[in-house]
């Protein structure tokens, strides 16, 4: 194990805000040893609609056109929202997967961050150890391309939602073009390019329209044979468009004596208006609970929603949880929600139904509250997401990130001041633990940006949002970068909280790692024995960042071959971390590694 910290931009952690510094190879606790998933990667949503009616013969041209090129598949379905473009695509990957023994890898092209997509896919179902040294996320993702699996044969990659042809003009740019992988994009665009295929998916046919109405209906309901003239009116009036029969559908199976006339006579003559009238007319049938869980709802990124998360916000809001849980049968039962993966509680909802529940808050006298709470409880997510991941860490909140995104991007104003850094960092130190610097440095950079332009230059968040930037730049090893960011923190901390203050602590240490890095250790020497003078004066003897101290005080002890020097310190810093964190614990595992290398070298 190496001795110091030296190259952060190949695989060095150096922790620097939080307090905790690693020394070593990443490898030693970034991957755990257990398979995390079965051995053909699959994350493909393993439900779909209960009535798939009507759409057989676009299941079968979809697999012969992705499997009839000698290059690379691209195939693109598309149609206008609410005609089941994404729900065909699950549809296949459902029942073909034994066609694609290399994987099955769903993406969605709404997030800010495909190559994080592609990366942590790799990781987390192939547990693929992506090198630190390509920086860039681009060059990580097509890495992970090139290095998957190579005698497992076919993938199937289904990209969603390419709705935005500037977002397709870079998501194409991450698409793999080895010819084992057939590429599935669902768009509402037409015309995306040469070499991609389409499959136009348009409104069902008057008869299959007919057959999913009844289909949804149940086999004992037979108002469809009894108004069959009505049926096919209420179909067109629908614009035989899968998601208004379903809506529909599940409203008339709601109330067996409604007839189809009575129904029919509720829609609007001019179609445009008319999901929107099914939509209400669903609205309608929710009481006042399911309606405010609607909203809440609307408040997530379009992507999946983890029920636990809803819980979550539910209990900021006192909302008591057999409520919630009914709400969340009522909202399924008519199709408003989906469900997306079995064995799990997760859920989706269509676009244009987001769009409505987004619409319902306007002006309502809940939104603002639901948004506060929305807003804390993805903050609370952020404040836990530590600075080192492993990939039980990134499983853990992986489902959450979309989701704080959504509140950094469209629900800021939502969030409390004193919470607003937690946001910012949240998100930069989930990306940077996993080595995608290029995606963590915009979150850091708007981090510092909107604190100081909500809060002011002058601060004590903004030292914080400082140090965050400043230490993405010293993990790349731009340390000409880091070094002025860390010294405004430092001066920042010391005119608002004064010298004796544990943030002047971790300022002093951040930049007395930096110097070590560098190698610069007359300069570091300094600070680290002001920052544990410091630490010990404010925190006591035995708190682990004292013990952080020691351990950085021990490496640059140890860099400059003073073994003599750097044992005693290290043993220190592994009484407290044994004593705080116990003996399986990351820091305490590498101090104890730490120390052996002392030893060796004496």
């Amino acid at each position: 194990m190496n001795q110091n910290n030296q190259d952060n931009a190949k695989g060095w952690q150096t922790k620097v805000e939080g307090g905790t510094v690693y020394q070593g190879d990443i490898s030693n606790y970034y991957y755990p040893t257990q398979h995390l998933h079965s051995s053909t990667p699959n994350n493909i949503p393993s439900r779909g609609v209960a009535n798939f009616v009507g759409r057989d013969e676009k299941l079968a041209e979809v697999h012969k056109k992705l499997l009839q090129n000698d290059s690379a598949a691209i195939l693109a379905l598309a149609g206008m929202g609410g005609m089941g473009k994404t729900e065909l695509a699950t549809q296949y990957a459902q029942r073909y997967k034994d066609n694609y023994p290399g994987g099955l890898c769903w993406l969605d092209a709404r997030k800010p961050d495909l190559a994080a997509e592609i990366v942590e896919f790799a990781k987390f179902y192939m547990k693929l150890e992506v090198p630190q040294t390509l920086l860039t996320s681009q060059e990580q993702a097509k890495w992970c391309w090139h290095n998957w699996q190579p005698q497992a044969g076919l993938v199937l990659v289904v990209l969603d939602n390419v709705d935005d042809l500037t977002n397709w003009k870079n998501c194409r740019q991450l698409l793999p073009t080895n010819n084992r992988f057939c590429v599935l994009i669902t768009s509402r665009l037409r015309n995306l390019g040469l070499n991609v295929t389409e499959i136009s998916l348009d409104e069902l046919s008057p008869e299959k329209a007919l057959n999913l109405l009844t289909a949804l209906l149940g086999e004992k309901d037979r108002r469809v044979q009894r108004e069959p003239e009505t049926a096919a009116k209420l179909c067109k009036s629908l614009g035989y468009l899968p998601l208004g029969l379903q809506l529909v559908g599940a409203y008339l199976a709601e109330d067996p004596n409604l007839s189809l006339a009575e129904i029919l006579q509720q829609l609007p003559t001019q179609q445009k208006s008319q999901l929107e009238a099914v939509f209400e007319l669903s609205w309608q049938q929710l009481d006042f609970m399911t309606q405010c869980v609607g909203g809440l709802l609307s408040l997530f990124a379009p992507d999946i929603i983890p029920w636990q998360l809803v819980e979550s916000v539910s209990q900021q809001l006192n909302w008591a949880k057999a409520d919630v849980d009914e709400a969340r049968k009522q909202l399924y039962k008519r199709h408003l929600i989906q469900s997306v993966a079995e064995g799990e509680s997760c859920y989706k909802i269509h676009p244009l139904i987001r769009e409505f529940l987004q619409g319902k808050l306007v002006g309502s006298n809940t939104g603002d509250d639901l948004k506060k709470a929305f807003a804390a409880a993805l903050v609370k997510i952020a404040e836990e997401i530590p600075e080192s991941l492993t990939l039980e860490d990134i499983k853990s909140v992986q489902l959450a990130i979309p989701h704080l995104t959504e509140v950094a991007q469209n629900l800021i104003d939502a969030v409390e001041d004193e919470n607003l850094t937690w946001v910012f960092t949240g998100l930069g130190k989930f990306y940077q633990g996993q080595g995608l610097y290029t995606l963590a440095a915009p979150w850091y950079e708007q981090g510092l940006s909107t604190v100081q332009t909500r809060l002011g230059e002058e601060h004590s968040d903004v030292a914080t949002s400082l140090s965050w930037l400043a230490s993405l730049y010293e993990y790349q090893g731009r340390y000409d970068q880091a070094e002025p960011l860390y010294l405004q923190a430092l001066d920042l901390r010391k005119r608002l909280l004064g010298d004796a203050h544990p943030d002047v602590a971790t300022s002093l240490n951040n930049l007395a790692n930096l110097y070590n890095s560098q190698g610069r250790y007359d300069q570091a020497e300094p600070l680290f024995l002001q920052a544990l003078d410091l630490r010990k004066r404010l925190l006591g003897d035995a708190h682990p960042d004292v013990a952080n101290t020691l351990n950085n005080l021990a490496n640059l002890y140890y860099s400059q071959g003073r073994y003599d020097q750097a044992e005693p310190l290290y043993l220190q810093a592994l009484k407290i971390y044994k004593q705080v964190f116990g003996v399986n614990h990351p820091n305490t595992v590498t101090v104890r590694q730490n120390l052996e290398n002392a030893r060796a070298n004496k």
